[in-house]
């Protein structure tokens, strides 16, 4: 009986009462009122999910979709503060009188200050099944900045005898207003992201598996001599040029109208799309870093069943990231994880082989960044950053979040797609460098690359228009490379890539563990087949050292020979043809 009472007792103190709170019509009466507002605040001991701010991700990016109340514009003449009537409406469900203790209502992020008081029309006594109205009476300032144009509010209500209730709603003073975007985070995303492009950049070498492609010219190859005679290397990526960019370019504008078209329907499928994408290049990337360590750690190429040590760790990482990434509801810094995996299998698999090909590829994609930024700007304008998160929040785009919020944003963000491919273009240096056995071109790209990025927040935080990124960090890498190039006298091997690319040509010539003979799977074939590539004569080959001094390879002088050759058969011709007459 003790414990039935008590039981009474805390019900009674602790539950909120059977009341519906609900807002009515914002006054004055604004011209642009948002639709589908919802009205209902709390009903039938429930509280709707668009006033509770803590039922929406803390840590995703994706912009907060909490009931906001806009008035359109504010009247710049006149002296203090303009004032806007949000009437609250207390209906009492119980069967017995409830009195209103408690009702507070304050900015929720410290650094907010729209000041709202709340006015009752009647005495804080609601009877059975009456109701009363709370006006809040917002002033807003007649010239307002980043601090005081935009505010959620946090309202506490309390009843005597029973527990207190949050709800929260966001409140535009000015739905004109365009903020200023900056924040200390975009320097950050941008700086971190370059960093980590540029390490990625430097490792293109593929280690997770070694694949020789049998391409139709091969084949025949294969129908005219021995198979062991036939100069296959290793699968190091395809490459890029502009047939690849009209791909791009084709699915870029299919998931662009589609997406402005189907929105919430264009959501799901891109998204399912997106996490098929993340879970083959994390497990890619994760094996790829296994791969570096195969000689260090040989238990990680040890076969169980049909795969590898390492590709059963890889699986199982990959999948938690996915998990974590699902389950957490898109944390920022899981979704960067994920970015960074999208990032260094895309690095690994596709590569720019010349300055040539890279303007190939980049010159199409600059043409089409420039047309969906115009059609952006027709159709969204200043808030396309915003629709992109709401709707599109994958790992495709790198995330930070802001310091200080802003009206329907929470985090820096940009694609990583304006970082795979100046990451490409970093690839390509990065081979050119070790050629040259330099760092002059990897170190001025990169600058390039940072200084573009910065540029572009810079001017996105003077402008609204969506202006795209390519035209800023591109054009500012193959411009500075090409320029050194040009001062270094090795312009023309720079644009062509007529150059010897290891990583290309023998990626694994200083592997003892990978050296030819070898194993190669070739699609195509249907097997598995011995292939011993055809004897190159190295740089380091062309001079030896013997009992007598130094010997040169007869190689050197195989071009010298064949011109000697040549001019005998020449002056042979000539003799005879003088003869003649």
């Amino acid at each position: 009986m003790f414990n039935i009472i008590l039981f009474q007792i805390i019900t009674t103190t602790i539950a909120f009462p059977d009341v519906t709170l609900s807002f009515g019509t914002l006054m004055p009466k604004q011209q642009d009122p948002e639709e589908n507002l919802p009205a209902t605040i709390y009903k039938n001991n429930q509280i709707n999910k668009y006033f509770d701010y803590d039922q929406f991700p803390l840590l995703s990016c994706c912009p907060t979709n909490l009931t906001k109340y806009k008035v359109d514009s504010l009247n710049l003449h006149g002296h203090g503060r303009q004032k806007f009537i949000l009437p609250l409406t207390i209906t009492n469900n119980e069967n017995e009188t409830i009195i209103l203790r408690q009702l507070t209502i304050t900015d929720y992020l410290e650094y907010q200050d729209i000041p709202v008081a709340p006015k009752l029309s009647a005495l804080p006594i609601l009877q059975p099944h009456q109701s009363i109205v709370v006006e809040f009476i917002h002033s807003c300032e007649r010239q307002v900045n980043n601090t005081n144009y935009w505010s959620i509010q946090n309202v506490f209500i309390r009843f005597q005898d029973f527990q207190g209730l949050n709800f929260q709603y966001q409140f535009i003073c000015d739905g004109s207003f365009h903020p200023k975007r900056f924040d200390w985070s975009n320097i950050i995303l941008i700086t971190f992201d370059s960093i980590v492009i540029i390490i990625l950049a430097t490792f293109g070498k593929i280690y997770s598996f070694r694949i020789a492609f049998v391409t139709p010219a091969k084949r025949k190859q294969f129908e005219e001599q021995n198979i062991q005679n036939v100069d296959l290397s290793p699968f190091q990526g395809f490459y890029l040029y502009w047939p690849q960019a009209v791909a791009y370019m084709g699915l870029l504008l299919i998931a662009l109208f589609t997406s402005m078209s189907y929105q919430e329907k264009a959501e799901k499928v891109i998204k399912i799309l997106v996490y098929l994408i993340c879970v083959l290049t994390s497990f890619h990337f994760f094996n790829e870093i296994f791969g570096k360590f195969r000689n260090t750690i040989p238990i990680l190429t040890q076969k169980v069943y049909c795969l590898k040590i390492r590709d059963y760790i890889s699986i199982l990482l990959s999948t938690l990231l996915i998990f974590f990434y699902l389950y957490y509801e898109q944390p920022w810094f899981v979704s960067n994880l994920l970015s960074i995996c999208i990032l260094g299998s895309f690095i690994k698999l596709f590569k720019i082989i010349s300055l040539k090909d890279a303007l190939q590829f980049f010159i199409p994609l600059m043409i089409i960044d420039i047309f969906c930024s115009i059609y952006l700007s027709q159709t969204v304008r200043y808030e396309w950053d915003s629709v992109a998160l709401r709707y599109f929040n994958t790992p495709l785009s790198a995330q930070f979040p802001y310091f200080r919020y802003i009206y329907k944003k929470k985090c820096a963000w940009v694609s990583i797609f304006n970082l795979l491919f100046p990451g490409f273009f970093l690839g390509y240096v990065n081979r050119f460098d070790k050629h040259k056995q330099t760092y002059v071109y990897e170190i001025i790209a990169f600058f390039g690359l940072l200084l573009g990025l910065i540029l572009w927040v810079l001017i996105q935080f003077i402008s609204s228009f969506p202006l795209p990124t390519s035209i800023f960090t591109e054009v500012l890498m193959i411009l500075a490379t090409s320029l050194v190039a040009v001062q270094r006298n090795e312009f023309n091997i720079f644009y062509s890539g007529n150059f010897y690319d290891q990583i290309l040509m023998d990626p694994f010539k200083n592997d003892i563990a990978l050296q030819e003979p070898t194993t190669l799977e070739m699609f195509g074939l249907g097997a598995t087949t011995q292939v011993i590539k055809r004897n190159t004569i190295q740089q380091k080959d062309l001079v030896q050292s013997g009992e007598q001094g130094l010997v040169l390879n007869s190689q050197l002088f195989a071009g010298l020979a064949s011109v000697n050759r040549s001019q005998q058969q020449s002056n042979i011709i000539q003799s005879k043809y003088q003869n003649h007459y």
